[in-house]
């Protein structure tokens, strides 16, 4: 019983730390609830600010129409217009940013997000969420969206694991904010 409240009283710690900075926010896009939990994983972890990203036009709830409507914004380099609470990325120094793959690439709404903001001396952290995509076509196409920013290695979580994913999210958004701030 020692041992559990001095971990969760270290945990504390750390991300009352982080958030006294008040320097990291966690924006995300997720439909499925996935990308949400591992979103709510990180900010937990690192006391940052939770900021979901939504299109302004939401996407169909049926999957195959959800899936064209992404091919066809991809196919013509489509940015909806999007909500976001954090209109002002200036006050943060790490900004994760999360969504979930779609047809291998990163949705029109996160993209929409970063070619919103100046990145300029910010370390931006992508998490993603997938099924059977592999994630580097998404990720580069996050890293282009974002072209001032740094890069810190991406967190994925295959969506059958986001489950069991706490610890290796938490581990990973730890250290993302410590290689930031070195």
């Amino acid at each position: 019983m020692k041992k559990c409240v001095l971990v969760a009283m270290v945990l504390a710690f750390v991300a009352e730390s982080f958030a006294q900075d008040g320097r990291v926010l966690v924006a995300y896009f997720s439909k499925g609830g996935n990308t949400e939990k591992v979103a709510q994983e990180i900010a937990a972890e690192t006391g940052g600010t939770l900021a979901r990203i939504f299109a302004r036009e939401p996407y169909p709830a049926e999957k195959q129409a959800n899936m064209e409507r992404a091919k066809d914004e991809y196919r013509l380099g489509a940015r909806p217009e999007i909500e976001c609470e954090a209109a002002d990325v200036s006050g943060y120094d790490v900004v994760f940013i999360g969504y979930p793959l779609w047809c291998g690439h990163a949705p029109a709404p996160v993209l929409t997000f970063l070619e919103a903001h100046d990145f300029s001396g910010k370390t931006v952290v992508p998490f993603v969420t997938y099924g059977g995509s592999p994630f580097a076509r998404g990720t580069e196409e996050v890293r282009k969206s974002a072209p001032n920013a740094a890069f810190g290695k991406t967190i994925a979580v295959r969506a059958s694991r986001v489950p069991q994913c706490a610890g290796k999210v938490r581990s990973a958004a730890r250290n993302a904010v410590d290689d930031a701030r070195k």
